[in-house]
């Protein structure tokens, strides 16, 4: 058997009967994973292991460990169970709180806010740059701060960096870009087996205006496309900047989105492919689709694995850059 589920108690591993397919899943910058799964919990007079809110559940797939989280909804049936996972990450989603953090670097507050809230961690990797000031007062979710200050440290220091959950710990890394990747293609001998491609302007800016407020006087700084605007006609995009900076910093924040939001945007969304197990949401991947001349490098934004017996197939939103979100 491929797929494997177990029901982690104490020092017991209690093996679940797995009706249909299981489901693993991911978005970047969105935490958690989760798995969804629907077992046979009787057949008969014959009575099969079960599974309860605040289970920690285990996924293999060919032996290897795919997830490990906690069970947060189930719908029981007469004969059957369907239950949601997810793993360690959710619990940086779920709370919130307010933090004023003083010279401390963006390993130190995960550190601190994992003490805080009893979130074990495993490999927290020392992300470098010193935050003189982050500063939370208003209730925000521990996931938003983090990624605060993940993003005031790759302004610094151009380095990206990301949690994950591994064997119900979680961890800081800096971002996988490993020199060896998967390849997905078209084509008779190819991995893909459907896709999905689009292009717009629907969310492209051939302007950038931004403001900045400080003691009643505004400063505007602007960044321009002008060949864009000459194709596609005046397309403003405007934002009141809140975050301490001077007008070099300011322009520079307009230069760099007016970059971010330049040309036409390409979606590569929906790309079902034979499943591979380490293709994962915030990994880069090689793209070949001969049908519209694709063949670059992609990061997955989203992915669903599907397992069902010995099958295992995957579905992958794709996007060119990997950029950290805005977070309010």
């Amino acid at each position: 058997m491929s797929i494997e589920i177990w029901n982690v108690k104490s020092t017991e591993r209690l093996e679940l009967v797995v009706e249909g397919e299981v489901k693993w899943e991911g978005k970047r910058f969105q935490a958690p994973r989760k798995v969804q799964a629907t077992i046979v919990t009787k057949q008969g007079s014959e009575k099969y292991f079960s599974v309860e809110e605040g289970d920690t559940i285990l996924l293999k797939w060919k032996g290897k460990e795919l997830f490990r989280g906690v069970v947060f909804s189930r719908i029981p049936r007469s004969n059957t169970l369907f239950f949601e996972a997810l793993d360690m990450l959710t619990y940086i989603v779920r709370n919130q709180d307010v933090y004023v953090f003083t010279n401390q670097r963006a390993d130190q507050i995960v550190r601190r806010i994992c003490n805080d809230f009893d979130i074990p961690m495993t490999s927290i990797i020392n992300t470098g740059h010193v935050i003189k000031s982050l500063l939370i007062t208003q209730q925000t979710s521990l996931y938003d701060i983090i990624l605060k200050a993940l993003k005031q440290t790759r302004e610094q220091n151009g380095r990206n960096y990301q949690l994950y959950s591994s064997e119900g710990k979680l961890g800081l890394q800096a971002w996988p870009d490993p020199s060896d990747i998967w390849v997905l293609e078209t084509g008779k001998t190819g991995n893909i087996i459907s896709w999905e491609y689009s292009t717009s302007i629907e969310e492209s800016a051939t302007r950038v205006k931004m403001t900045h407020e400080v003691d009643g006087k505004t400063t505007t700084v602007t960044a321009r496309d002008n060949s864009g605007a000459s194709k596609f006609g005046v397309l403003q995009y405007t934002e009141n900047v809140t975050e301490e900076m001077n007008k070099a910093q300011l322009q520079r924040r307009a230069d760099n989105k007016q970059k971010e939001l330049k040309g036409v945007k390409k979606k590569l969304q929906g790309l079902i492919a034979v499943g591979i197990p380490d293709v994962t949401s915030g990994l880069p991947v090689s793209v070949k689709i001969d049908e519209i001349g694709l063949n670059k490098t992609h990061w997955v934004d989203s992915d669903s694995h599907s397992f069902h017996g010995n099958k295992h197939t995957m579905t992958l939103d794709l996007v060119e850059h990997n950029r950290i979100p805005e977070v309010s």
